[in-house]
């Protein structure tokens, strides 16, 4: 989950900020999350405080917020709203007037951020007839169609079917992805719950899926 921090007491921002976030959800697997505050308060000081998520700020810095932020938080992105910029402000990715003003600028901004979040974390395959490009968040799992002799690519929105095996296809994932079953390839951030008794495991969307084996119960613990 990647959070935009929105800090600005107009709304017209904030409403155009969640129009340029729906746009792009569909390209990040519906993992953005925008938060709005108005102004400065102990939720807002929560959030900067937590340094394991990924943020990106839009800041009107009024009160120097913006150099608060930097001295808690200096790896998250931080874009400044308002008419002054103070370039002492160390790591600043951009300085815009206003979000409702400026769209496109925005959205240009937020996915060259989001763009560089998740290099390294994209499924590259590529034959004579096509290409294909998901990012390994949105992968459920990838299962063995038996009857097509295919690989099956289960995503938050589609399916995609390969003609590669599934040792082929471990060779092209990341260290998320664990064999739970011969015929099943798991990423094991999205599970919910696993059952081994009952040979089962549950997705973070609440799908039940039965493609568990015993027999590969300590692998995923490596």
């Amino acid at each position: 989950m990647i959070k935009i921090i929105l800090v600005d007491n107009d709304e017209r921002n904030y409403l155009t900020l969640k129009n340029i976030i729906c746009k792009l959800d569909f390209l990040y697997s519906k993992k953005l999350v925008v938060q709005w505050y108005k102004s400065y308060n102990a939720e807002l000081e929560n959030t900067i405080n937590d340094v394991e998520s990924k943020k990106i700020y839009l800041v009107n810095n009024k009160n120097n917020l913006a150099s608060h932020i930097r001295q808690k938080d200096y790896h998250s992105e931080l874009i400044l709203l308002g008419n002054i910029y103070k370039k002492w402000i160390k790591n600043i990715f951009d300085f815009i007037p206003s979000i409702y003003g400026h769209p496109q600028k925005i959205l240009l901004d937020i996915k060259e951020i989001l763009d560089n979040y998740y290099i390294g974390n994209v499924f590259l395959y590529q034959n004579r007839k096509f290409s294909l490009r998901i990012y390994y968040d949105s992968i459920l799992y990838i299962y063995r169609d038996t009857v097509e002799r295919k690989s099956v690519i289960v995503t938050d929105n589609n399916n995609y079917s390969l003609g590669v095996s599934l040792n082929e296809m471990k060779d092209l994932l990341d260290s998320r992805f664990k064999k739970v079953h011969r015929a099943c390839l798991l990423n094991i951030c999205r599970v919910q719950k696993f059952n081994w008794a009952q040979n089962y495991f549950v997705l973070d969307n609440g799908t039940k899926i039965e493609l568990l084996s015993k027999k590969y119960r300590y692998d995923i613990k490596k």
